[in-house]
């Protein structure tokens, strides 16, 4: 069996795990792991960096390499996470430190605080190289030693979500978010009709893809997009293989002669969120006003992928907003969605109480008041 530790939104991580590697078999799912069977551990690193809601991957531990760690004259440096039972962190820092002590180990432990630690203080303290990483799993009556395999590395976003040109009045989709729904998708050549800043397309080449397509109704979008994807490209040395772009209103996705006559398997985009609003402006009529204003696209855009008979996935985002601690939903949307497509299922029957309603999942972020809302789409037949 291996674990996964999920990201803060562990309903996406979850989601993400499940699409990813469609053979596994869930055996548990918390708010912090989703425990699968049935997966080969090679099969899990060569597909992990594609993995983005994942904080580490854990499985149980070789007895052979942690004595071998244990025989070592150099101090053993370790850390140890704990899972479910985490008032005991402490307790059990020190026990082991003292039993390593009484057989002869020097040891130092790297949990300040007596927490678990981050992402990033795994990767500096360099311990998923060094097998020094482990887990105490509680579960009842019985107690799991388990050592990571795989952690993620969070560097590489901050960089990547810095060199982009941006209009910050538009917001960006995070690089996170991009990954998976990429990953739900069933990504391959990936076409987005609202491309923004590229940061879907980029993502995408990251994971592999050599062929992306883009348009939007903005020329400077459409340019700016441009220019972050061949710059993503030259400096990491990736030669596409197809990438193609024109100025396109996604009312008349039809009229697209990227989505006719190119390789496309999967449409994953985010619809304009429309303005940003703060407490100080948002309001009930702002809101309905931009409903009515985002309606208009939808309603062409599903409409016109149906009249050309488009058969792929899509995923998308749609917006929703919080206003006086309430959530309004997009419930208006629904109503086209149900009349075009057919809402693919996320998870498992047996995962209870995991999506919405409406077999979504939401994306929330602290002090935001504009929060999005994902769907994995098919057009009915």
């Amino acid at each position: 069996m291996i674990w996964f530790a999920l990201w803060r939104e562990h309903k996406l991580s979850i989601a993400e795990i499940l699409a990813v590697f469609p053979e596994g078999k869930a055996v548990y799912f918390s708010k912090d792991i989703l425990i699968l069977d049935w997966i080969d551990k090679d099969e899990i690193l060569k597909k992990a960096n594609s993995l983005w809601w994942t904080i580490k991957i854990i499985e149980i531990i070789d007895s052979d390499i942690l004595d071998d760690a244990l025989k070592s004259e150099w101090k053993f440096k370790y850390w140890i996470s704990t899972f479910w039972d985490k008032k005991n962190l402490k307790e059990i820092l020190n026990t082991t430190k003292k039993i390593l002590k009484e057989n002869g180990v020097s040891s130092r432990f790297v949990n300040k605080d007596f927490t678990n630690l981050s992402s990033a203080q795994i990767l500096w303290e360099k311990l998923v190289q060094s097998w020094t990483d482990y887990n105490f799993i509680f579960d009842f009556d019985k107690k799991y030693i388990w050592k990571t395999i795989w952690i993620q590395d969070i560097y590489n976003y901050s960089k990547r979500d810095f060199n982009k040109d941006r209009d910050m009045q538009t917001g960006m989709l995070p690089p996170k978010l991009c990954q998976m729904m990429i990953n739900l998708s069933w990504w391959k050549n990936i076409y987005d009709p609202f491309v923004w800043l590229g940061t879907i397309l980029i993502e995408s080449i990251l994971m592999w893809n050599k062929k992306v397509y883009w348009s939007d109704l903005n020329q400077t979008m459409v340019e700016n997009s441009r220019n972050n994807i061949n710059n993503f490209a030259k400096e990491n040395h990736i030669v596409l293989e197809d990438s193609d772009f024109i100025k396109l209103n996604a009312k008349f996705i039809n009229e697209s002669n990227i989505l006719l006559e190119k390789e496309v398997d999967a449409i994953v985009t985010e619809w304009y969120l429309w303005e940003i609003m703060t407490q100080k402006n948002i309001s009930i009529e702002r809101i309905e006003k931009q409903k009515e204003s985002l309606l208009s696209i939808y309603d062409k855009f599903f409409l016109n992928l149906k009249n050309i008979d488009y058969k792929w996935n899509l995923v998308v985002c749609f917006p929703f907003w919080e206003i006086n601690s309430k959530y309004i939903y997009f419930e208006e949307v629904y109503k086209i969605i149900n009349e075009f497509c057919d809402i693919q299922k996320l998870f498992p029957d047996n995962f209870e109480n995991i999506t919405t309603k409406a077999w979504s999942l939401l994306y929330k972020r602290e002090k935001q008041l504009v929060w999005r809302e994902i769907f994995k789409l098919k057009i009915k037949a």
